[in-house]
């Protein structure tokens, strides 16, 4: 059985959504969403589709991206390191735009910082 399938029906069961209030939720069609949890799509649906998917649930879109082989080669590195994914999910809850070039600033003072020479005591 299709792994992302089965982790939708389970997600969506542990929320106690039927089929219908998830696709409706998501702005799928139903039978779609029926399809792709008893794997009778030829394909996963679209990254965006996946998204949306996931907002309705309240899960990390990441997970259903990374189970449906959706998750771009950029971010693969940064998606296997726990710290990262939630660090970047609460700067895209708070952040301002300025926000950003002072985060970028801090980063790198710190690795510089990082990589002075030890003075001698």
């Amino acid at each position: 059985m299709d792994i992302f399938g089965s982790k939708l029906r389970e997600l969506r069961k542990e929320k106690g959504f039927t089929l219908r209030q998830l696709a409706d939720m998501a702005g799928v069609d139903f039978t779609y969403l029926s399809k792709v949890e008893n794997d009778r799509v030829p394909y996963t649906p679209s990254a965006d589709t996946i998204r949306s998917i996931a907002r309705a649930l309240g899960t990390d879109p990441m997970d259903l991206l990374t189970l449906a082989n959706k998750l771009p080669a950029e971010l693969e590195s940064l998606n296997s390191h726990v710290q990262a994914r939630r660090f970047f999910a609460r700067a895209q809850q708070i952040a301002a735009p300025d926000d950003w070039d002072a985060l970028l600033d801090l980063l790198e003072k710190r690795s510089a910082k990082r990589h002075e020479p030890e003075e001698d005591s």
